[in-house]
C-alpha cells in the first residue's frame, strides 16, 4: 500500500517528531507499506526518514492514499486527483486560534465529500464534529502508525 502524508515542515515539532518515528519503526518490522513524506517548507529534519521525502508540489503524481495534517495541506489534497482515498489527522483544533474569522475557508478542509476525518482523541472528535457536523472515521492517539494503518485498511 503506498502511503502518502503531508506535513507543514519536518522541524522540531511534535507532530514531525511522532510522525517520523512511528513511521521508521513501521518500515524496520514490516515493509509491506511504502510512505512518502510531502512538506510544505523545507527545514532540516527532526528525525532522519527512512522512506521518501518530497515537497508538496509533488502531489499531483502520487496515487497513492494521502493524509493530510493541517487546514492548508488538507485544501490542497482535496485538489490532487489522483490519491486513491484522502483522510484528514486532524492534528490540531486550528479554528480556536482563528476566532471565528476563519470558517467559510477553513470548513471546506472538513466537509469535503473526499475527506475522511480522523482525530487524536475523543474530547477531539466531539470538537470536530460539533465544529463541522461530520463524524470521524477513527480516533488515533499521537500517529501511532499501526491504527493508523488499519482505519486506512478497513474504510
Amino acid at each position: 500500500m503506498k502511503v502518502g502524508l503531508i506535513l507543514n515542515d519536518m522541524s522540531a515539532n511534535q507532530l514531525s517528531y511522532f510522525a517520523i518515528s512511528h513511521i521508521n519503526e513501521k518500515i524496520k518490522t514490516d515493509n509491506s507499506s511504502d510512505f512518502v513524506l510531502f512538506f510544505e517548507n523545507a527545514t532540516p529534519s527532526v528525525v532522519t526518514p527512512m522512506f521518501a521525502c518530497m515537497n508538496s508540489s509533488e502531489i499531483w503524481n502520487f496515487d497513492g492514499v494521502l493524509l493530510s495534517t493541517t487546514v492548508s495541506n488538507t485544501l490542497t489534497s482535496i485538489k490532487a486527483v489522483t490519491p486513491k482515498k484522502k483522510y484528514f489527522y486532524v492534528w490540531d483544533l486550528e479554528w480556536n486560534r482563528a476566532n471565528g474569522k476563519d470558517f467559510e475557508s477553513s470548513i471546506g478542509a472538513y466537509i469535503d465529500p473526499e475527506i475522511s476525518l480522523i482525530a487524536r482523541g475523543h474530547d477531539h472528535a466531539k470538537a470536530i464534529e460539533n465544529y463541522c457536523n461530520k463524524k470521524v472515521c477513527g480516533i488515533v492517539p499521537n500517529f501511532n502508525i499501526k491504527q493508523l494503518m488499519d482505519i486506512i485498511s478497513h474504510e
